[in-house]
């Protein structure tokens, strides 16, 4: 996932400081150059009324500008347009559109997208077919990438007898670092 740029911080601090005017102006204006989150925040923003009035039109121009951001190959673009149909995020749900995208997203190697259609190969959602080969192959990618959800997944099969092996707490603290909260609560448990 890429940093956010001064102009988001910026935007954000505003929206924190209650000047939604002046959040909105600058979310536009990073919207405009290409980040795929300042895209949603304005378009939820006109959703909403946040900053500006209701205007569902320009909700649908970021929403488009996003959808041209993600066909560009944006991979974070890709992933968040897959999370947006897929839970009816400001578009309405299409989860045929929401596979699309996140395919797009896992084969460009984005690795919580692969992990995600892994875990949905795995256990059979969203239309996808249980197919255990194609869970294991995203899941290995996914795991080449360092994916912390993946990191921890692949942790916990290295249980023994309900403990974590030395290979167990290598994975779950690489995961934690990454900043996976569950890994940090299971190393705590077993007094890491």
């Amino acid at each position: 996932m890429r940093k956010r740029s001064p102009e988001f911080k910026s935007a954000m601090a505003a929206y924190d400081a209650d000047d939604d005017v002046q959040a909105f102006r600058l979310m536009e204006a990073c919207a405009e150059a290409g980040d795929p989150i300042a895209c949603i925040m304005a378009a939820l923003w006109c959703q909403k009324g946040e900053g500006t009035a209701v205007n569902l039109e320009r909700c649908a121009h970021w929403i488009g500008r996003l959808e041209a951001i993600a066909h560009e190959g944006d991979l974070e673009a890709q992933w968040k347009l897959n999370c947006m149909y897929r839970w009816a995020d400001v578009v309405c749900l299409d989860i045929e559109l929401a596979n699309r995208w996140l395919e797009c997203a896992a084969k460009g190697g984005y690795g919580e997208a692969q992990h995600h259609l892994a875990w949905y190969y795995e256990t059979g959602q969203y239309g996808y077919p249980v197919d255990l080969s194609k869970a294991n192959a995203w899941y290995e990618k996914a795991f080449a990438l360092g994916n912390p959800e993946t990191l921890y997944l692949f942790a916990l099969r290295e249980f023994l007898d309900g403990k974590p092996t030395e290979a167990a707490i290598r994975l779950l603290k690489q995961a934690a670092d990454k900043g996976f909260s569950q890994a940090r609560y299971v190393l705590e448990d077993f007094g890491y």
